[in-house]
């Protein structure tokens, strides 16, 4: 009986030393070039290559996962929940867990700034932006209003745009001073933001306030920010993505994408995809697209608008990254 029992302490042992390494997942090749769904059903994430589609792995993360962003040139992804105040990143090359930031319960997005070594996280509970260094130290926490959710940068006024759910504002934040220095007012539940090329034009999407569904993406001025146009897009215009053959916001109630013409109020060029899209990417001439219940991706030629290409990924697909490989 003793004997059974020190085997059983040792399996024991070996089990919580096990649980306490690090988890380490499939390398990914540096030169790779790759379309990462973050799949929120199942808290994993699927890499594909992005020229045929073909899956390279799935990475189990054995957390849950709603959202990620790529961090130190594409080499590093960082992941995050809600319910989790947690955020981990991984190196992609090596398939190992680098190090977990302290955060707070609430996140709803976050954004690698370009022109600054900083990270963006927005979290609804705490009606916060914080600004992270690259290596997860927090560098500052602000105050912003009610349930952030979608931020853009706009590198030519160097500022942070940031769309508040439950309020009728856009705040801008100077990435400077790291303080609000400019408000616009908006419709309630906007969401997703977009910038023209020179920045000088702000695209905002949105939901609806439940009564009333939103069928409108609008455009404001950055600078003066008063409203200028609507161009109508129904229903539920609720993210952007650019290629080289234009804008295109995802209109997430009808299942429709729609290539943008700001000259034109009725948007007349769009095509149905998949049930439930959430997020898209563009690149060149070809647009990305996730369908949250089919559990597909779906590459479309934004030339002719029509899907080219399927392929499968894990459950619940609710954001796609890009992330082109070092071929030098």
């Amino acid at each position: 009986m003793k004997k059974v029992w020190i085997c059983m302490i040792g399996l024991f042992c070996s089990f919580v030393l096990s649980s306490c390494m690090n988890h380490k997942l499939d390398a990914i090749s540096e030169k790779k070039d790759l379309i990462i769904s973050v799949n929120k059903k199942v808290g994993s994430l699927t890499f594909l290559n992005q020229i045929n589609l073909k899956k390279i792995t799935d990475w189990n993360l054995n957390r849950d996962v709603s959202g990620a962003a790529l961090l130190n040139n594409g080499k590093v992804i960082a992941v995050f929940h809600p319910e989790d105040p947690i955020i981990d990143s991984y190196q992609l090359s090596s398939g190992e867990k680098m190090n977990s930031w302290q955060s707070e319960k609430g996140i709803t997005n976050m954004l690698s700034l370009n022109s600054k070594k900083m990270v963006a996280v927005s979290n609804g509970e705490e009606n916060t932006i914080t600004f992270f260094s690259q290596k997860g130290k927090v560098v500052k926490k602000l105050k912003v209003g009610n349930n952030p959710t979608s931020m853009i940068e706009d590198p030519v006024h160097n500022k942070l745009f940031v769309s508040l759910f439950n309020e009728k504002r856009v705040v801008g934040i100077n990435l400077d001073s790291l303080k609000i220095d400019q408000t616009i007012e908006v419709p309630l539940t906007s969401n997703g933001l977009y910038l023209n090329e020179d920045s000088s034009e702000l695209y905002i999407g949105g939901h609806g306030n439940g009564e009333v569904e939103n069928e409108d993406v609008r455009i404001f001025s950055t600078v003066s920010g008063e409203f200028i146009k609507a161009l109508h897009t129904p229903l539920m215009p609720i993210s952007f993505f650019q290629n080289n053959d234009g804008v295109f916001t995802i209109a997430h109630g009808t299942n429709q994408i729609y290539k943008l013409n700001p000259n034109m109020t009725n948007q007349k060029e769009f095509l149905e995809v998949g049930s439930n899209p959430y997020s898209a990417i563009g690149y060149q001439h070809t647009a990305y697209v996730a369908s949250y219940d089919l559990n597909k991706l779906y590459e479309i030629n934004t030339s002719t608008m029509k899907i080219t290409k399927e392929a499968a990924v894990g459950r619940g697909p609710f954001q796609l990254l890009l992330r082109e490989g070092n071929h030098q």
